[in-house]
């Protein structure tokens, strides 16, 4: 069993993200941005080299990407509309992503092996997502490019959601100046 570590996307300022082994060693950068048709997120070696590349195929409210190596398209994904229990299919690949990602807590299985967990941590520097990888396997630069993507989503989601929010004001606050004024007069 081996964690890294990614950087949560709202903790940094520009697009480039480093991927930490369990001794803080940099082993892999995350760059590029999502949200338009086109747009890439690469994941590449410290010495630059592409391991694997995630492509946005469209946007608008149920979003397609392609994940690919430098030789192929490795699998494909989307997310779901009117599903909220966060489930994710990677075509190609047989993965199922189950869990919250709006937290950032969820799962990848391969039929019913469990092959990566994700969980946020508090580290001094800042908040990371630990990517607890349960089998060493060759798809450690799809595991990241994958949680990178949905971190990005659940930043966007969260926007959203806090945008749509409104203040809270208690029931018990209105009734009292509703009868206040109404006693005034």
């Amino acid at each position: 069993m081996e964690k890294y570590y990614l950087r949560h996307h709202r903790s940094q300022d520009d697009g480039i993200n480093i991927v930490f082994d369990q001794n803080f060693q940099a082993v892999y950068l995350v760059a590029g941005r999502l949200g338009k048709k086109d747009d890439q997120l690469t994941v590449q070696s410290m010495s630059g080299e592409v391991l694997v590349r995630l492509r946005q195929l469209s946007y608008g409210l149920i979003p397609r990407f392609e994940i690919s190596s430098p030789t192929e398209t490795v699998a494909s994904l989307n997310f779901h509309l009117g599903y909220f229990g966060d489930l994710i299919f990677v075509h190609q690949l047989n993965w199922m992503i189950s869990g919250n990602f709006l937290t950032n807590h969820y799962v990848t299985y391969h039929l019913t092996k469990r092959l990566l967990s994700v969980k946020p941590e508090l580290r001094p520097d800042g908040l990371y997502n630990q990517l607890t990888v349960l089998e060493s396997n060759d798809d450690l630069p799809i595991h990241i490019a994958i949680a990178a993507l949905l971190d990005l989503w659940s930043l966007k989601t969260n926007k959203i959601n806090l945008a749509l929010q409104r203040p809270f004001v208690p029931l018990n606050s209105y009734y009292n100046n509703f009868f206040e004024e109404s006693n005034r007069g």
